[in-house]
């Protein structure tokens, strides 16, 4: 320890750091480099049931046995708790996961951004920590010390004399001071050794202990049966880290293809919405299979490159800053995920509840839509949108209720992130908003429902779809028709269905005939064609209506009930066939005589039996004969 040592560039690999673990004691602060590093080197398949009743072609009667109904619930509430289950995992390993990450990093930000002088700060040499810095001094901050010290040691180490035994300590009324050869390291003053409840003597001569330690250490390091001993070390890990990791790759894809295979045996005779999930699971199950051995390989990478920069004196300390870049948020991350939990138990107890809750709602408005269970004025038709508007409103106060509890919630990013998506919000879903109380209103109002035939503007077809913001009506013609719910408030809905199936909708059509023919014959006609028709309603009885006695006609309007409003265009064309053939049959005309003004010499319109006895047609009057 007395022989001089060179030290060329010793100096240039002090590190000027601020300890965020801490600790405050020499001695914890003397083991912690060390001993991190220590640290650092250790389905079911369906069942043909189900196949034959969703190939039944559409519009056709399905025949179901008990049996197999019992097979297609207990395959649907299957379906429908997988789905949950894995819902629920992902959710909560997502949860957990930004637990971890928004923690560790709020911490490293908070420790970060505290100020210096709330925190001891430390000086580094070849890596390792030899003095701690716990106040200020006269007007130099703690921070400011730290890197007088700092500068002070490298210039003293890449001294071409420099000598560890030169290192001494002086004590004088302000504390003690360590000096190098006559020259000035630092002051060990009172007040910073009794922060850690040692005297200022004591604490002046750990710090010079440590400082011949770390020279000494140095010395050994740079031995050449040292460094030879560190190459081969490197060479023989670069090896061995080569064979693994092509051997992890084989490895890696032998257990994706296990892993898939089990997958594939599992839905091996799934159909449709199985087979998406199937190849849902597969992807995931690929996906991660890549990223865990990845993982694994970055870690190997990271622990050899740690250890063949620690092999050698010069590049100790890059081995050493890159430990603690990585244990730091590591441990930064498990340790806030471990004061996380209750957190999280306390989400878990609430979307428990709140499952349970939307259970009894749907369970509720079941019953109240097959009307097992009645509401006084509640229509059954309200049920499932109620469900929907109160389940809206339960997971919403579920997420109020939930989000002081979420990771990150007090963190400025989270509250930007609300402010930025509550001014899309505001800005851009104001129609949004419109169609949506629309959709309600039109829900509360029974305008119509699913199935309706209904006459909305100029478009008349069948409601397909309505949801809050938009209504689907396909017309006659196959066309499929979108309009908003907003426009609907506004607009005259004539809704042919709706009392159809109790009373019977009234389909009316007009026919114009002379007045030569009887009209209660007429009538009789009329009534007679609308009987024939298989989709008229025999009770209550069609009945006819003379609209007007125009000069030449008269107009008759048919009127008939139906049940089956949604094929009114059908039941006009089969009613005007019955008339024409009605009339045909008893020759009646189904015409719209018109008159000239020449009157005489034609018969009279009345009726036959309704003429006078006495009644003759009348001849043309001529009142000269111009003879040739």
């Amino acid at each position: 320890m007395g022989q001089s040592m060179h030290k060329p560039g010793l100096g240039n690999r002090g590190l000027v750091s601020l300890d965020i673990s801490g600790a405050g004691a020499p001695e914890q602060a003397r083991n912690s480099s060390s001993e991190q590093a220590r640290k650092s080197s250790s389905g079911q398949a369906r069942k043909s049931s189900l196949d034959q009743a969703r190939n039944t072609p559409s519009g056709q009667a399905r025949k179901i046995s008990p049996e197999q109904f019992r097979k297609i619930s207990s395959e649907k509430a299957r379906k429908k708790a997988t789905g949950y289950r894995l819902i629920t995992l992902a959710l909560s390993f997502v949860l957990l996961l930004f637990g971890f990450f928004n923690a560790a990093s709020a911490e490293t930000r908070e420790d970060s951004e505290a100020s210096a002088e709330e925190q001891p700060g430390y000086v580094y040499v070849d890596g390792q920590r030899v003095i701690g810095v716990f106040g200020s001094n006269g007007p130099l901050t703690k921070t400011e010390r730290v890197k007088l010290i700092q500068s002070r040691l490298d210039n003293i180490y890449a001294l071409h004399d420099f000598n560890a035994e030169e290192f001494h300590a002086v004590p004088d009324e302000f504390g003690t001071r360590i000096f190098y050869k006559d020259q000035v390291v630092m002051l060990v003053s009172n007040e910073e050794a009794q922060s850690i409840k040692i005297s200022s003597a004591g604490l002046a001569a750990d710090y010079i202990k440590r400082l011949k330690a770390v020279a000494e250490q140095y010395k050994q390091d740079s031995r050449p049966g040292r460094l030879a001993l560190g190459a081969a070390g490197a060479i023989v890990g670069l090896l061995l880290l080569t064979i693994f990791v092509s051997n992890l790759s084989n490895l890696s894809q032998l257990v994706s293809k296990y892993l898939v295979l089990r997958v594939q045996t599992s839905f091996k005779d799934a159909r449709a919405k199985g087979a998406v999930i199937k190849d849902l699971l597969e992807l995931s199950v690929t996906f991660l299979t890549r990223t865990f051995f990845f993982a694994v390989f970055l870690a190997l990478l990271h622990f050899y490159i740690f250890s063949a920069l620690n092999f050698f004196p010069w590049t100790k300390i890059y081995g050493l800053q890159l430990m603690n870049k990585t244990i730091t948020p590591l441990s930064s991350g498990l340790h806030s995920l471990s004061e996380y939990i209750p957190n999280f138990f306390v989400l878990m107890v609430i979307g428990y509840l709140t499952y349970g809750v939307l259970v009894v709602l749907r369970f509720f408005f079941d019953e109240v839509s097959k009307s097992n269970l009645t509401l006084q004025d509640f229509d059954p038709d309200w049920a499932e949108p109620t469900y929907k508007l109160i389940k809206a409103l339960t997971i919403f106060m579920a997420l109020v209720v939930a989000a002081p509890y979420l990771p990150g919630w007090d963190s400025p990013a989270f509250k930007q992130i609300g402010l930025f998506i509550g001014l899309l919000i505001s800005l851009g879903s104001t129609g949004a908003i419109g169609h949506l109380v629309a959709g309600v209103v039109l829900t509360y109002t029974r305008a119509f429902k699913l199935g309706d035939r209904v006459k909305i503007g100029d478009h008349v077809g069948d409601v397909v779809e309505r949801t809050l913001f938009t209504t689907r009506i396909k017309t006659i013609k196959n066309e499929m028709i979108t309009i908003h719910n907003g426009q609907l408030v506004t607009t005259d809905i004539t809704n042919y269905s709706s009392k159809a199936k109790e009373q019977g909708l009234i389909l009316h059509t007009s026919v114009t005939i002379g007045y030569d023919a009887p009209w209660r014959q007429v009538h009789e006609l009329l009534i007679k064609a609308a009987k024939e028709c298989p989709e008229i309603m025999q009770e209550p009885e069609p009945f006819v209506l003379q609209r007007a006695l125009n000069d030449f006609y008269v107009e008759y309007e048919l009127n008939a009930y139906t049940r089956h409003a949604e094929n009114m265009v059908g039941i006009y064309s089969q009613l005007h066939a019955a008339i024409q053939d009605c009339f045909n049959a008893s020759g009646v005309e189904i015409m719209s005589p018109h008159y000239a003004s020449l009157r005489d010499g034609n018969e009279i319109t009345i009726p036959a039996k309704e003429r006078s006895k006495d009644y003759s047609v009348p001849g043309f009057k001529v009142e000269s004969v111009k003879a040739k």
